[in-house]
């Protein structure tokens, strides 16, 4: 009998995305990530002792080869919410590294500018076992969770997603969309790079797109 009705739902919420980024991307992170030396604590939420900044050269590098992945996240952001895909022009402002280690964690918090992204390097295994052994009720160690507004019980709202990330994986979400990463107890090091992009002409778009 339900196979005879027809129906349709609207989209509420922010939209998530993730992806799989090349190696390449990944290995030259990587390789400049060890290389960096300016820290950047000062402007970050994050409990973690070593967030640096990459130099401008990385930053150009990297935005000059990561457009076909915003762009289609900006395409999955319009079909989304059904408006349509305007053209607009983004700027990569910033772009740091985090070496996470056991203890380390990212209270709940918000980014700058318009669009935020977290892409992780080097998720060590260690971790991926405390993760399956795990028996609580929270988020598994080392996940990142996504929260949007209050919690809803019964469920009547999904109002959170978790997700306990692999190496290569990139998200990239509205960057007030509140998240936070859970801590681990493994004895190793977790390197992720972090990043916000700034729409430049929203003046140039209609009342009310953004």
């Amino acid at each position: 009998m339900n196979d005879q009705i027809n129906y349709s739902y609207n989209h509420f919420g922010p939209f998530l995305f993730k992806t799989k980024l090349p190696d390449q991307i990944i290995t030259n992170l990587l390789q400049e990530a060890y290389k960096t030396k300016e820290s950047y604590n000062e402007n970050l939420a994050g409990h973690i002792d070593n967030q640096f900044i990459y130099p401008i050269k990385v930053r150009e590098w990297f935005y000059s080869n990561i457009g076909p992945y915003i762009n289609a996240y900006r395409q999955g952001h319009c079909k989304f919410h059904g408006i349509p895909s305007l053209p607009v022009q983004l700027e990569g402002p910033d772009l740091w590294v985090n070496f996470m280690k056991n203890g380390d964690y990212n209270p709940p918090h918000v980014h700058g500018d318009d669009y935020s992204f977290v892409i992780y390097l080097d998720v060590p295994k260690e971790i991926a076992n405390e993760a399956e052994q795990f028996k609580g009720t929270g988020i598994k160690p080392g996940s990142i969770q996504f929260v949007y507004t209050q919690e809803a019980r019964p469920r009547w709202a999904t109002t959170s997603v978790s997700h306990f990330p692999e190496t290569g994986e990139m998200f990239i979400f509205p960057a007030l969309l509140q998240h936070y990463v859970a801590p681990f107890k493994s004895k190793v090091t977790r390197i992720s790079v972090s990043g916000n992009l700034k729409i430049s002409n929203k003046d140039e778009l209609p009342k009310g797109y953004f």
